[in-house]
């Protein structure tokens, strides 16, 4: 099986990028619904669910 098509891989990748972003909405008032669309977009994204 190819690595980057894993499923632990996929969500690896989609909270390391959610994490840095969030860090970054914070830190410049990004407000909590868009952040909210983001980060559910960037889970989509890699096909993956939430953690929430």
């Amino acid at each position: 099986m190819n690595k980057t098509n894993s499923h632990d891989y996929k969500l690896s990748q989609a909270r390391g990028l959610a994490s840095q972003l969030g860090m970054f909405a914070e830190e410049n008032d990004i407000p909590k619904d868009l952040w909210d669309s983001l980060e559910r977009t960037i889970y989509e994204f890699y096909e993956v669910p939430s953690d929430r």
